[in-house]
């Protein structure tokens, strides 16, 4: 296809994927094209679905598949506006579809060459020729927007659950923002008695049933970040792991 068709199809797909923004799911749409003609649309819907499937890509494969009575799409291009993860990848290729094309990359989950890639493999008995980068500014810009959007909710709820004390400091979240190889997700308590009110951040990683937790307390002046190194390998091996930041250091009241 040409380039400005190209372009004309994936902003077709923007629109599934803000439509989908706008359900609170994560904005990620795709069209499916077989002769100049949309056959099929999809948007992300895990969330309502409450199915772990239901990728733009898988619905827009079952809408079509199910239009034409047949699940081999051989002669259709689909457009989406993030790189197809491995699950998505490999019903793509067992459609029989011969084109796919993609906005943004995806550097945690895309299987069509960010992480790994699936069309790539010469043993497969179908090949599928891949595109990346149609309108990826304007996809990773939805995308950004969003969890950006989200994360602000979060924060605000955060708040809204353990106030800030009237004698207490609370170090931004901006400043803990972006920092290398601190991915996991902020834990929160501030109704132990102990606490009288004062919020205390800590991390709780690893299965919570296992045999063996690890309760990794820093020393002063410091923080629940010089053990980012330790946690891997803690939970690697099954193991849980408890890392709080004390009151008075990082993440925790002042």
């Amino acid at each position: 296809m040409k380039p400005l068709e190209d372009t004309h199809w994936m902003r077709l797909a923007l629109a599934e994927a803000e439509a989908a923004a706008q359900a609170g799911e994560v904005p990620v749409g795709a069209v499916l094209v077989r002769g100049g003609e949309v056959i099929a649309t999809g948007r992300n819907a895990p969330v309502a679905g409450h199915d772990p499937t239901a990728h733009a890509e898988i619905v827009a494969l079952r809408a079509a598949a199910q239009k034409l009575g047949n699940y081999r799409l051989e002669d259709c291009a689909l457009y989406v506006t993030l790189e197809p993860c491995a699950m998505c990848s490999g019903a793509l290729l067992h459609a029989r579809l011969p084109r796919v094309v993609y906005g943004a990359p995806d550097p945690k989950t895309g299987a069509a060459g960010s992480v790994v890639d699936l069309f790539a493999q010469p043993l497969l008995n179908h090949q599928t020729q891949v595109q990346g980068g149609v309108l990826a500014q304007e996809c990773s810009a939805l995308l950004a927007g969003f969890f950006r959007a989200r994360r602000s909710q979060q924060r605000a709820e955060a708040k809204a659950a353990h106030p800030l004390r009237d004698d207490a400091l609370r170090t931004p979240d901006a400043r803990f923002a972006d920092l290398p190889g601190y991915p996991w997700a902020p834990q929160y308590v501030s109704d132990l008695p102990s606490l009288a009110g004062l919020r205390l951040h800590y991390l709780d990683e690893g299965p919570q049933g296992a045999p063996l937790t690890w309760l990794c307390l820093h020393g002063n002046p410091a923080w629940s970040y010089p053990y980012r190194r330790m946690l891997p390998a803690f939970t690697q091996a099954g193991h849980r792991v408890v890392a709080p930041d004390l009151i008075g250091f990082g993440k925790s009241d002042k």
